[in-house]
């Protein structure tokens, strides 16, 4: 009997080794696999850059919105944006025509686009073309043939989730040749005003985990603004050591931004305001990701900030040890929330070393 119970509990101390060894390995290997590939701030110099907050959603008397262009600017410049683009509903608005300077008169740079809204609506950026045309995929490809950008506006008008709360295969699949399709359909816009289809979180999460790393889709937030009341409701801050076009389409197409919302669509009324990324540094040596933001005059905690990896939290702080977390998959983006709303980062994409 006493043999036995040695012989067994040396068999249970070999197998509790093994199993030591063999999870050691298995952690060692998953580190060893996974590799950082995509990093929209990869080239942000955060010690040179500034930070612009930015509206590209915006409509005036000329469709539907209750104020006029001038109005418009005047309205945004009081809040402290320094990009805005008018996009009016199949129609592109001018200002020279207006005689208008919003550079000038505003500070804020200018620009031109509209909301194709034929079918399902879509924002072309820096083209002045008006496109009736019904067929997203036709659409998209003539405003990025004539050398525009695109985003999808709030796609949530257009796609319903399923029985249990989740995105549709058809859905994504859908949204995910779209975009292959067109390398300049930048991404779609994540919140719209008060966050008026909340599940479009779920669909952004859905197409990162089917697109990434290869196809980054980039997240935006804007005000659709038509009247006052829907000022300064969700924006993108973009990062800029010049505030010009050339740089502001470089920072679109690289991702070079982040995005706001106010909690529950509030104005300025809300108990402060959504927190402000001050940097986000990758260290490939240690294999973190270190993001730093501040809200209400003070460092967030490391309850405030969360890193998401299909549509689930992987990591809870402001540090991420990539390399230490299961469940990232394809990406993984950044939430940080304040008591004035939530701040997003864009995602960034992983693949297993080969």
């Amino acid at each position: 009997m006493v043999r036995w119970y040695f012989a067994h509990m040396l068999v249970r101390k070999q197998w509790w080794c093994a199993a030591l060894v063999l999870g050691a390995s298995v952690t060692a290997v998953f580190a060893a696999e996974m590799r950082l590939v995509l990093n929209p701030y990869e080239d942000v110099d955060w010690e040179k850059v500034t930070q612009h907050k930015a509206n590209l959603h915006t409509h005036t008397v000329a469709s539907g919105g209750k104020l006029f262009l001038h109005q418009v600017f005047a309205e945004y410049a009081r809040r402290g944006y320094e990009i805005l683009a008018i996009t009016d509903h199949d129609l592109c608005t001018q200002w020279e025509k207006a005689g208008l300077d919003p550079v000038k008169e505003f500070g804020i740079l200018p620009v031109m686009g509209q909301e194709y809204s034929k079918g399902q609506h879509v924002n072309g950026f820096f083209l002045n073309r008006e496109v009736p045309m019904r067929d997203t995929a036709a659409l998209a490809r003539e405003i990025t043939t004539h050398g525009g950008f695109a985003v999808i506006n709030h796609p949530g008008r257009y796609w319903k989730p399923d029985v249990s709360g989740a995105v549709p295969p058809e859905t994504r699949d859908e949204y995910v040749k779209l975009l292959d399709e067109n390398p300049l359909i930048l991404g779609i816009e994540v919140v719209n005003r008060n966050n008026r289809s909340p599940h479009d979180v779920a669909l952004w999460d859905a197409l990162l985990g089917a697109a990434m790393p290869a196809r980054p889709v980039w997240g935006f937030a804007n005000d659709d603004m038509h009247e006052r009341k829907h000022i300064g409701q969700a924006w993108n801050i973009f990062l800029l050591e010049t505030l010009d076009e050339v740089a502001l389409r470089h920072a679109m197409l690289k991702g070079h931004f982040y995005f706001s919302a106010r909690e529950n669509g509030h104005g300025k009324e809300a108990a402060g305001d959504p927190p402000v990324i001050q940097s986000i540094v990758h260290d490939p040596a240690a294999q973190t990701i270190t993001l730093s933001a501040a809200a209400d005059g003070a460092v967030v905690g490391a309850k405030q900030c969360r890193w998401i990896a299909e549509g689930q939290t992987v990591c809870e702080g402001p540090v991420l040890a990539y390399s230490r977390v299961r469940g990232i998959g394809r990406y993984v983006r950044a939430e940080v929330k304040g008591k004035g709303g939530t701040t997003f980062s864009n995602p960034f994409g992983f693949r297993l070393a080969e």
